[in-house]
């Protein structure tokens, strides 16, 4: 092998590069905060939370932007837009959400105020009132925002309880639960636990038009403490939550109600825990971002969420996913926090900052009918998925559904060279593997179609990787194993960051057509590499956002088809290449 492509071209720190369709702002950043829609100005709103003094988290803040297309971003007004200024919020202005659209009422910001740290679920007790809830409005379309003069409008959790959190409200209107009540209203939630029962999140009724009456109608889910529903496919609901969402996804006429939950815990997956951790660098934050799917029923005056099915909105890194309805698509789009536990402070000082936004991502009602089977396991086990027989003895599949939105499409169609390499089997009587070749942008993007049979071991990508293969990382798909793992051991040289593999469950389902041939559906990998960050998708159903450090060396720029198991088993359709989205130009101005 040799390389053939320039040196990366952008934004180098040290042996790192800025990414440019992935946000990162000057030092540390974490949670996206009041992603949402305002009709009255046409412009998307993203806020997250911010440093502006130092790549540690610490002086929690709202930083701002805004957008007309959810692509290209720009500083919006005054920075911060929200900063900690008050007796009730002097410790930081934490996570909370954005409501626009209502008449009469101008943008509104809930925001958790916090007045006393530290605070944690593990180390109790939780300090009574030291968050609670308040808001922030803005007459002039977002550009400055002026506090309440009732915050806070909650001081903390109700009383009486002794709670494990209470933070990062999320507000909207929600239909599903307007006919379960009988009533209309809008609804608010704040994430945490109760102590010693498990973690839940608490429900409250709002008045449209006079935001600031909160109206609490308790806890929406009861679940014990590290409820697991499948040790394969689901995850750990842990001890405490963050950033719980709720909204109903609809498929033609079917519709389901769905929570998204942060899940903080001490149940550390197994491959995370597998190697990779150099001396000296702490171990990564045990938590997990997770979705149920379950019905809602009253309970005397209460309203409970009983979950049916769960599963990972990513499997990487990936969390405080925070989303909203928008209003011009109708699709629910989600923002998360990428964060770099995997680097030391050190090194994130050296190249300027810390953290990141992952790409948008749609979250939809995935359907899948005339299943008859997966490839390994009994289709009753996976517990992210229903499944439900029809009258032809086959069955329909319902799952949340996860992509990159489609709007990067126009990034990557305005890239510096795209290419494609179709019709190729892999293996081969002389070779399991297939060069494809150098990458000369930091920023790129790979789609493959990958049609296996039964005989085939497993799929792989090697990206990043250098001549020889030394320096590489490996996206491999294993059909016996039912997983997909993005392999970092050989990503990089360098020996103070953590290179643990990031893995999760994955199957492909057989179908039958309408002429009653049996097939297999085909493989579908969506790969997204911007500098560092690195995001794997799949199938529509998987995701999974990581951080890679293989620095910005040429050399470093591989991408290698591989596969295992019978000769010809995996017959590469297409594989489609962009290099230099969007000519390496920043989406964030």
């Amino acid at each position: 092998m040799s390389s053939n492509g320039p040196e990366p071209r952008p934004g180098k720190h040290g042996d790192s590069i800025r990414p440019v369709i992935h946000f990162t702002a000057r030092s540390w950043i974490n949670d996206p905060c009041g992603p949402g829609y305002d009709p009255a100005t046409g412009l998307y709103h993203l806020f997250y939370q911010w440093n502006p003094f130092g790549c540690e988290w610490g002086n929690m803040s709202w930083g701002h932007n805004q957008s007309r297309d959810m692509i290209s971003w720009q500083d919006a007004g005054v920075q911060p837009a929200l900063s900690p200024s008050q007796p009730y919020d002097k410790e930081g202005i934490f996570t909370g959400c954005l409501v626009t659209g209502h008449s009469n009422v101008p943008l509104t910001i809930f925001y958790s105020s916090v007045k006393q740290l530290p605070f944690h679920w593990s180390t109790p007790p939780y300090p009574r009132n030291a968050a609670g809830l308040s808001m922030a409005t803005s007459h002039d379309g977002g550009v400055t925002w002026q506090k309440s003069e009732k915050n806070p409008i909650i001081e903390g959790a109700p009383a009486k309880m002794s709670v494990t959190g209470f933070r990062d409200p999320f507000v909207s209107d929600w239909p599903a639960l307007d006919k379960v009540r009988g009533a209309q209203a809008l609804y608010g939630l704040i994430s945490g636990g109760i102590q010693g029962a498990g973690p839940t999140t608490l429900l409250y009724s709002i008045d449209p038009e006079r935001e600031e009456n909160w109206r609490y109608l308790g806890p929406l889910v009861d679940i014990p403490e590290r409820k697991q529903s499948s040790k394969r496919w689901s995850g750990n609901f842990g001890m405490n939550w963050e950033c719980v969402n709720f909204m109903t996804l609809q498929s033609g006429s079917v519709s389901r109600d769905f929570l998204i939950v942060g899940a903080e815990g001490d149940v550390e997956r197994k491959h995370i825990l597998g190697g990779g951790l150099p001396p000296g660098l702490p171990a990564r934050t045990i938590r997990q971002q997770l979705w149920m799917s379950g019905n809602l029923e009253t309970v005397g005056e209460a309203v409970k969420f009983r979950p049916t099915i769960n599963g990972f909105v990513d499997h990487g890194c990936y969390y405080a996913a925070n989303s909203f309805l928008d209003a011009r698509s109708q699709r629910r789009i989600v923002h998360g926090w990428i964060p770099e536990e995997d680097c030391s402070l050190e090194y994130a000082r050296e190249k300027g900052w810390n953290g990141s936004l992952a790409i948008p991502r749609e979250i939809f009602l995935l359907t899948i009918k005339r299943i008859t089977r997966a490839l390994r396991s009994p289709l009753h086990e996976i517990s992210s998925i229903n499944f439900e027989k029809d009258d032809s003895g086959y069955g329909t599949l319902m799952t949340m559904g996860i992509s990159p939105f489609s709007e990067l499409s126009a990034i990557r169609e305005n890239c510096r060279q795209a290419r494609e390499f179709t019709h190729f089997s892999l293996p081969s009587p002389e070779h399991q593997s297939r060069q494809l070749c150098y990458i000369s942008d930091p920023a790129w993007s790979l789609q493959a179609v990958v049609a296996v049979t039964t005989e085939c071991d497993l799929v792989a990508l090697y990206i990043r990787h250098n001549e020889d293969l030394v320096v590489r990382t490996a996206i491999i798909v294993s059909l016996l194993e039912e997983t997909i793992t993005v392999e970092r051991a050989a990503s990089t040289l360098r020996e103070d960051v953590n290179k643990c593999p990031e893995q999760g469950p994955f199957t492909l389902f057989e179908t039958v057509g309408d002429n009653g041939e049996r097939q297999w559906e085909k493989l579908h990998l969506d790969i997204v590499s911007d500098g560092d960050v690195l995001e794997v998708f799949a199938n529509n159903r998987f995701a999974l956002a990581t951080m890679v450090y293989s620095g910005v060396s040429a050399q470093n720029c591989g991408i290698t088809a591989h596969a295992k198991g019978l000769n010809g088993s995996a017959a590469f359709e297409s594989i489609r290449i962009w290099d230099g989205l969007n000519r390496t130009k920043s989406l964030f101005a």
